[in-house]
């Protein structure tokens, strides 16, 4: 494996099957410390053929560590997770963290108001949605989407959005959002104009997050 990394996944990598997202709540405790312990882990734990990447990033309000974990296979990461249990968590390095849950990504958008090639994203707006089986899951984010291009119009020029990726869980009960931004300050002057009403109206969790570190295989 490669040592930690400043670069970024493709978050649209067509080898990618699956991604494991985890959460690490930090409350009482060192977030850098927190988030190092992940990365720690992962440098000194056997890498996984399947696994492709592995990013650990932190919350703007020091309450939380992300960590984005794309797999090749999901019969790969399920076996994984079966043969060696939380080890294979990638948010187990730190005691106390909730399971992990593998996503797919469903539909990603892209903003119009970046140049080719896009800068490097600096800030990741994150939020959860609970769903009732995949058919309401992905009705839900198509919905989203259309309601938004109805309103804000098809081109997407949000100054600084990179791209909005919208995953669903493997069982269908949880929608992911996990969009990425040039700077802070782009994506909340867009979460203040456009996301915000649509948090409080469908009752999700929203946070934004900062790169931390991220793992490769090496190759």
């Amino acid at each position: 494996m490669s040592p930690a990394s400043t670069l970024r996944p493709v978050i649209e990598n067509p080898d990618s099957d699956v991604v494991l997202v985890g959460t690490v709540p930090v409350a009482g405790r060192e977030q850098t410390a927190a988030a190092e312990a992940v990365v720690a882990h992962w440098k000194s734990a056997p890498w996984p053929a399947e696994l492709l990447s592995l990013t650990a990033y932190t919350s703007s309000d020091g309450g939380s560590v992300l960590t984005y974990a794309q797999w090749s296979s999901y019969e790969a990461l399920r076996k994984s997770l079966e043969e060696q249990g939380s080890v294979s968590d990638n948010a187990a390095a730190v005691a106390g963290a909730p399971p992990a849950v593998p996503f797919r990504l469903y539909r990603a958008v892209r903003g119009s108001a970046i140049a080719d090639p896009a800068p490097v994203a600096e800030s990741f707006p994150v939020a959860f949605f609970s769903a009732e089986n995949h058919e309401a899951a992905r009705a839900w984010v198509d919905g989203l989407l259309a309601g938004e291009e109805e309103s804000e119009g098809d081109a997407r020029d949000y100054p600084g959005g990179i791209s909005a990726n919208m995953h669903i869980s493997v069982d269908g009960t949880s929608i992911l959002s996990f969009s990425e931004w040039v700077t802070e300050a782009n994506a909340i002057a867009h979460i203040e104009a456009v996301w915000e009403p649509v948090l409080k109206e469908l009752g999700g969790t929203g946070l934004l997050y900062r790169h931390f570190r991220s793992l490769f295989p090496t190759g």
